[in-house]
């Protein structure tokens, strides 16, 4: 059987189910099932105990369960899943957008985030953070988080609609985007990620990225960029172990 891609910090919590997906499981995307049963299996959990959402490209970070979950069936989507119910385990869909993986030890709660381009402009990592204090009392400083595979910015060439939006939106514009082909740049995704989370609060020890570029690895994991569409999706799960 396969083995999931785990970070050393989140691995320290026993009560703590998570993993990432690579191509040896085949596709997570719906409606394949074969993909999301092997990720299920190797973590030792049911497929059916696995809660997504119809993933949109915006900040928008819902409570499962809660009265917003579910805004996606109405069209809304959302690319932000938190909570504190065992057995109730999150998963995103990915294909070189950033997968983040958050867990308070304190409170006990999970979340899980999406972070395309627009996601991290629009502040997709500090959003799921302000939904944890919000809903459930998590403090900044409590938090671990992993940043899982992604393009990374030795590959991730962008244009001048990604450009203007990182310059509008994002602090330090310029340490994020570095030269690239005249009109492009080379957005760092991770960096980008990274420090929304430090102002969000959490300490920098309690950050781990995985480094690993998706376009650079592209045996290794599905790269919607490095294969000119869309081959398929990894999976990136965590939640609370039941018992």
């Amino acid at each position: 059987m396969p083995e999931p891609l785990r970070f050393r910090l989140l691995a320290a919590f026993s009560e703590v189910v998570h993993g990432i997906s690579d191509r040896t499981f085949g596709s997570v995307q719906p409606p394949e099932d074969g993909g999301r049963r092997r990720l299920a299996e190797a973590l030792g959990i049911s497929p059916e105990a696995l809660v997504s959402t119809r993933q949109v490209h915006r900040d928008e970070v819902v409570v499962v369960p809660g009265p917003a979950y579910g805004c996606w069936r109405s069209g809304r989507g959302a690319d932000g899943l938190v909570t504190n119910v065992p057995g109730l385990y999150l998963l995103g869909y990915f294909a070189d957008c950033v997968p983040i993986l958050a867990y308070d030890p304190v409170r006990r709660v999970v979340g899980l985030a999406h972070a395309g381009w627009r996601g991290t402009v629009l502040g997709i990592a500090g959003r799921l953070v302000e939904v944890m204090e919000q809903t459930f009392g998590t403090a900044a400083t409590d938090l671990y988080v992993g940043l899982g595979p992604s393009i990374g910015p030795c590959c991730y060439e962008v244009g001048e609609e990604v450009i203007a939006g990182v310059r509008a939106h994002l602090p330090d514009p310029e340490t994020l985007l570095h030269p690239g082909r005249p009109g492009h740049a080379h957005f760092d995704l991770w960096a980008a990620n990274r420090q929304a989370l430090r102002r969000a609060g959490i300490p920098e020890e309690q950050i781990e990225l995985s480094g690993i570029c998706t376009s650079c690895r592209v045996e290794r994991f599905f790269s919607y960029r490095r294969e000119g569409g869309l081959r398929g999706l990894f999976g990136a799960v965590i939640g609370l172990r039941e018992g």
